[in-house]
């Protein structure tokens, strides 16, 4: 990845942690938090959490399975994550790059990402997220999705309505700061994401037996599982 990129990205995090509130809203990412965990395997022990933030996620994770490794590019979001994680020992917060994490050989059961490889090249990416998996193991993405043809704009006929009803039902209480969506709109400026077809080719390609669907609120789903 493009080192001025990185930086971008870098920044666009550490500001965007910096308005971030200790009463997570309702968004397009959350909405899907028990559709990931249900995923999992079952008898799941250690997770990988790439692209954490300030660990929501994360957290939920380490409610449920026995260590949870949490990696962010952002030390302003690594920051945030340990001071609203004090109550969970079992994870392992570093700030690092992905791209130049060592990463180790069938450690993990599961491997989870959500809203972050559509800043990553993929294709470098998921031979390591395979070496890293245990047999068995699995890895979940969550990840932004780009209009391809007339079907995905027909969803937006019932997208549209319905995130309105939820950010009216759930986030009614929580105003956004200016700042906050200044900073938003300036880290989505650069932001590009794949077409269905472009990521079910590119998973299916390096994945035997991926899973690649759509979700209603712009958003696609990778399910895999490593063979045994």
């Amino acid at each position: 990845m493009n080192e001025n990129l990185t930086q971008k990205i870098r920044n666009d995090f550490d500001r965007l942690a910096r308005y971030d509130r200790n009463h997570p809203e309702w968004n397009h990412n959350n909405h899907y938090h028990s559709f990931l965990i249900e995923q999992l395997p079952a008898q799941c022990k250690t997770v990988l959490d790439i692209g954490c933030g300030t660990g929501e996620f994360s957290r939920l994770l380490a409610e449920r399975f026995q260590s949870v490794i949490a990696i962010d590019l952002s030390p302003n979001s690594i920051e945030v994550a340990k001071q609203r994680s004090k109550g969970f020992s079992n994870i392992d917060f570093q700030v690092a790059d992905i791209l130049q994490w060592e990463f180790p050989t069938e450690q993990f059961d599961a491997i989870v990402s959500i809203s972050t490889l559509h800043h990553l090249p993929i294709e470098n990416l998921l031979p390591k997220l395979k070496t890293a998996l245990k047999p068995g193991g699995k890895l979940v993405i969550l990840d932004l999705l780009e209009h391809e043809n007339l079907r995905d704009t027909l969803s937006d006929c019932v997208a549209v309505p319905l995130n309105w009803l939820f950010q009216m039902r759930k986030n009614r209480q929580i105003q956004r700061s200016p700042e906050a969506a200044a900073a938003m709109r300036e880290h989505l400026r650069t932001d590009e994401y794949l077409t269905l077809s472009q990521a079910r080719r590119i998973y299916t390609n390096s994945l035997r037996g991926a899973n690649v669907r759509k979700h209603l609120f712009w958003r696609y789903s990778l399910v895999w599982k490593k063979s045994v």
